[in-house]
């Protein structure tokens, strides 16, 4: 993937950073790993009690003995690759995944996902695009890209559960494979694929369903305030036209304005699904 140098991104915003065993050598190792994640003013206090700055409580980083996970006021956010495992059980029985039947990834593919949340379809996207490929993702939220490249990085070196289930551990042994072919990258993806040259890649995705918050999904609900409240503009729709080779794919809730408002057509499937996925594909008129 071609990328043209800019430095142009989001201002850094103050997070607490806290320990629960301050003395733990390896939570130290994982302080001074987050303190150098850009976009994010690190504030650390002897204390596990909240700053209180001007506009409220700061959020906080807690580093525990069992993994980190993000605080602000009652939401908690914390990586967890469950779902990309369930998916990926799926697929390996010969089960059909809808994002994958969207996106039409092959081996040696290059991939960016445009909108990384918490890196499920990365993960399968990653799978899908094998040994010789590659993925990128963009988050908006320096929390996010921080909090998911730690937990990316902690799987592909091999932290995650030793299971008796063959079935299971194959699919953790692929998906541990996966994380380590996505890199992640914090900013705005409108100024990230305005970096990078025609055709670098072969397909771009955006998932913005983080700006709802759906009241059956307990795992996306958090993440509402972490997300870019911003709907999808022309101008980073027609970026990520120009940055892929073969299309451009958008999930969305079913019934949404937002396919007709960006020029996507529907692909059909998924009646009884609340959500829908559309694409641009290159030489459709383009």
């Amino acid at each position: 993937m071609n990328r043209r140098n800019s430095n142009s991104c989001p201002e850094p915003i103050p997070v607490m950073i806290n320990l629960t065993h301050p003395h733990d050598p390896l939570l130290q190792k994982k302080k001074e790993w987050f303190i150098q994640q850009p976009g994010i003013n690190w504030l650390y206090a002897e204390t596990n009690k909240p700053l209180i700055r001007e506009g409220g409580v700061l959020p906080i980083l807690n580093l525990t003995r069992k993994g980190a996970y993000f605080e602000s006021g009652k939401n908690r956010v914390s990586f967890h690759p469950s779902m990309a495992l369930l998916r990926l059980i799926q697929i390996l029985r010969g089960e059909r995944d809808r994002f994958l039947q969207a996106v039409q990834l092959h081996e040696g593919d290059t991939f960016i996902d445009a909108t990384l949340g918490l890196g499920t379809d990365a993960l399968v996207a990653s799978y899908q695009v094998g040994k010789s490929g590659k993925v990128l993702g963009i988050e908006h939220s320096p929390i996010l890209a921080a909090l998911v490249k730690e937990g990316l990085l902690n799987l592909a070196q091999g932290y995650y559960p030793r299971v008796n289930n063959p079935e299971k551990a194959k699919a953790w042994e692929l998906l541990a494979e996966a994380a380590g072919r996505i890199e992640v990258l914090w900013g705005d993806h409108l100024q990230v694929l305005s970096k990078y040259t025609s055709e670098a890649v072969d397909v771009v995705y955006f998932d913005p369903m983080f700006r709802h918050t759906r009241t059956q999904s307990a795992s996306i609900r958090p993440l509402h305030e972490f997300a870019n409240p911003q709907p999808l503009s022309h101008e980073a729709i027609g970026e990520a036209v120009r940055v892929a080779r073969r299309k451009v794919v958008l999930k969305e809730r079913k019934g949404s304005p937002q396919f007709n408002r960006l020029g996507f057509i529907i692909q059909e499937g998924g009646n009884y699904s609340p959500v829908d996925y559309g694409a641009i594909t290159k030489g459709d008129g383009l």
